[in-house]
């Protein structure tokens, strides 16, 4: 058991103590473990856990960081001639590409099940029938991590970090994240209290933390710096103490009891009742972490999406571990060019506009986003930045640096539990020979430049089903062939 948290599930410890058997005898047999690592910020700080995790033991690492396990990254690995393999925040769909290797998966997105997936130690909610929602690669990988050691409950708020970057505390942190988030709270790691949960209560300057409030948007007050001035006028809550803008973590908790009454107020007044609700969230601070944004779990994942999103792995990792030195410094430059990437993104998302079908809404942004982040903007776009519908999922597209397509599908609140777009994004792609997976709610694929239309079609057989939509089977995918011109709108 060592330092697991109390209360596991009794299967996923059996499956975290396996795992740290594993580590144990890989360093036993003098074995370099490979850490191959998602370059989201979930998969960052598995990563960087693993790594942790792996020195403490005496077991000699290296990292390779990967956008996904499609057969270039495979090929990938496989050049790399590791001795053992530990995947963080993927694997579960690839791990029958190294039969010959020991390996470790720590993931909790869908299974691609062939009677192999037991035979080696393998952490995964879904295996269990439990939720791949209620716990982060990160989650899975400090599992192991505890079993192995109690000296490694110290690696707690990455897990926090990982599992809130991937939205899992929406609207709240459940099972096996809310036992790690109780264990932290236990070692005075973490302190939770409800409050407002508009993103950036650390960093973001006061006016633009209300002004860009999109969850739930504030008519009247978000996108109106005037009208937010005005309104902290009236509650006598200054923007600026000795010329220096505030945050919402700066003010008293008086003052903070005053805005959160008046945001209360305005929204009945409206008569957004159901919105109030939404006003508030469980709001995690890392007690052993400065002020900035290392202490927000929210602000924590968005700083590390700022790294190896970018081609920087190597500081994300860095951070993750513990640098607030030229790592840190360096990661803050990082974000101010991602928050400007992210802006860029969203007008020109808006410049492309959303195109209808009957299942699905779709956007080809091209060269317009890095197809690193093209699942944030598609969250943002559909989170409230722009009006689109709210009952079919969003697929947004965007080209890779290596003549491929990206593809992100993300599904809004109002349609998530009646769609699976894992299988949808897995099946659309491996009909025009790419490669796709992920989550119910959130998935992503690769597939062929050119091959976006067939895959569009593809995709709604998959999701008409499933929204209760019933049409004619769809024609077969031919590949074009070189020299031969695409359809627009993809050109």
């Amino acid at each position: 058991m060592e330092g697991s948290p109390p209360g596991l599930d009794p299967r996923l410890q059996a499956r975290a103590e396996r795992a740290a058997h594993w580590v144990r005898e890989q360093g036993a047999s003098g074995r370099t473990v490979t850490v191959v690592h998602h370059i989201d910020a979930d998969g960052v700080s598995s990563g960087a856990i693993a790594a942790t995790a792996l020195e403490r033991a005496g077991v000699h690492a290296a990292m390779l960081p990967v956008k996904s396990l499609d057969a270039f990254h495979i090929e990938r690995i496989h050049a790399a001639a590791p001795q053992a393999l530990w995947f963080c925040d993927l694997g579960s769909t690839a791990y029958m590409h190294f039969p010959d290797l020991p390996r470790l998966v720590c993931d909790h997105h869908q299974l691609v099940r062939d009677g192999g997936e037991e035979s080696f130690p393998h952490v995964n909610p879904l295996l269990d029938g439990l939720e791949g929602h209620e716990v982060s690669g990160a989650g899975c990988a400090y599992l192991v991590a505890a079993a192995l050691s109690t000296q490694n409950q110290d690696l707690l708020p990455l897990a926090l970090v990982g599992a809130t970057a991937d939205r899992q505390d929406r609207p709240a942190l459940h099972g096996t994240n809310a036992r790690l988030l109780a264990q932290a709270e236990a070692l005075g790691i973490a302190r939770t209290t409800l409050d407002v949960g508009f993103f950036g209560p650390q960093t973001r300057p006061l006016r633009k933390f209300l002004a860009l409030a999109n969850e739930p948007v504030l008519p009247g007050l978000s996108g109106d710096a005037k009208a937010i001035e005005r309104l902290l006028a009236r509650l006598e809550i200054p923007l600026e103490v000795e010329g220096a803008e505030r945050t919402w973590a700066m003010l008293s908790e008086e003052e903070r009891l005053r805005l959160r009454s008046a945001l209360v107020d305005h929204l009945l007044d409206l008569g957004l009742n159901a919105d109030v609700e939404r006003l508030l969230r469980p709001v995690v601070t890392l007690l052993r972490e400065p002020f900035g944004p290392t202490r927000e779990l929210q602000e924590f994942g968005t700083l590390l999406n700022s790294t190896a999103r970018y081609d920087r792995p190597d500081v994300g990792l860095a951070l993750a571990r513990g640098d607030r030195g030229a790592a840190y410094a360096e990661a803050l430059g990082l974000l101010t060019d991602h928050r400007k990437h992210l802006a860029g993104a969203l007008d020109a998302f808006a410049r492309c506009g959303v195109q209808e079908r009957p299942s699905l809404q779709w956007v080809h942004l091209r060269d317009a986003v890095r197809d690193t982040v093209v699942g944030i903007v598609a969250g943002m776009a559909l989170g409230g930045a722009l009006e689109l519908r709210k009952d079919r999922p969003l697929v947004a597209f965007a080209w890779t640096p290596d003549g491929r397509t990206k593809v992100s599908g993300r599904a809004p609140h109002e349609v998530r539990g009646r769609i699976d777009l894992s299988v949808a994004m897995r099946e659309a792609a491996a009909a025009v020979g790419g490669q796709g997976g992920g989550h119910p709610g959130a998935a992503g694929a690769t597939i062929p430049r050119g091959a976006e239309e067939a895959f569009l079609v593809r995709l709604e057989a998959v999701l008409e089903p499933q929204l209760g939509i019933v049409r004619g089977p769809p024609p077969p995918w031919v590949p074009r062939k070189a020299g031969q011109s695409r359809l627009l709108p993809f050109a």
